[in-house]
């Protein structure tokens, strides 16, 4: 178990609650995609329930309802200027909403507005969005395809465009993902 992780993902629920007002996930910036519950953390009382590969998992609530997530910090960061925290990816379930597998990217440096950070993996390249509600954070414009082509990958590079300072690239591992996956639908009683 890495102690940063479990730090930074308690951190979140310090999130400003203004950030997520409307209950929603920060628009995209394309018309198209699909609006989501907004991915403020659980309350603090998470428990880290497994650790497979390069991956902990995560138990918590929002009043009544479970929510799970995983969660796995950059082995490699460049550029991105002054980072004031470490660059992790995570993705959550929230079965009472009915929002599974989304995803998020925080930086740990403020993305450039209405920049499109772009997640790799094996060759395929996935776009995220990026909103002035949470400018350390990308979402997924399409969890579901996101999800799937980590549970296929060995390695995700995400390329983002910070509000200052250099390009940025954060590569994680994707070691552990499928059983960290696999370990979060039980965990939130999600058929896979």
């Amino acid at each position: 178990m890495r102690p940063f992780l479990i730090a930074a993902v308690a951190t979140l629920a310090l999130l400003p609650a203004a950030a997520f007002a409307q209950g929603q996930k920060p628009a995209a910036q394309k018309p198209a995609a699909a609006q989501k519950p907004a991915e403020k953390a659980p309350e603090k009382k998470d428990a880290h329930i497994g650790h497979y590969g390069d991956w902990d998992l995560f138990e918590g609530a929002e009043g009544k309802n479970k929510v799970c997530y995983m969660a796995t910090i950059a082995k490699e960061t460049k550029g991105g200027g002054a980072r004031k925290d470490k660059s992790y990816v995570m993705v959550m379930h929230r079965p009472a909403a009915k929002n599974l597998g989304v995803v998020s990217v925080t930086s740990g440096y403020a993305f450039k507005d209405k920049s499109e950070p772009v997640a790799e993996i094996g060759g395929e390249k996935l776009s995220l969005y990026t909103s002035a509600k949470t400018p350390d954070t990308a979402w997924a414009f399409e969890d579901a395809k996101l999800v799937q082509a980590m549970l296929k990958g060995q390695t995700m590079v995400v390329k983002g465009t910070p509000a200052k300072g250099e390009a940025a690239t954060d590569t994680y591992s994707l070691n552990g993902v499928s059983k960290a996956y696999q370990e979060l639908n039980k965990a939130c009683g999600v058929k896979s």
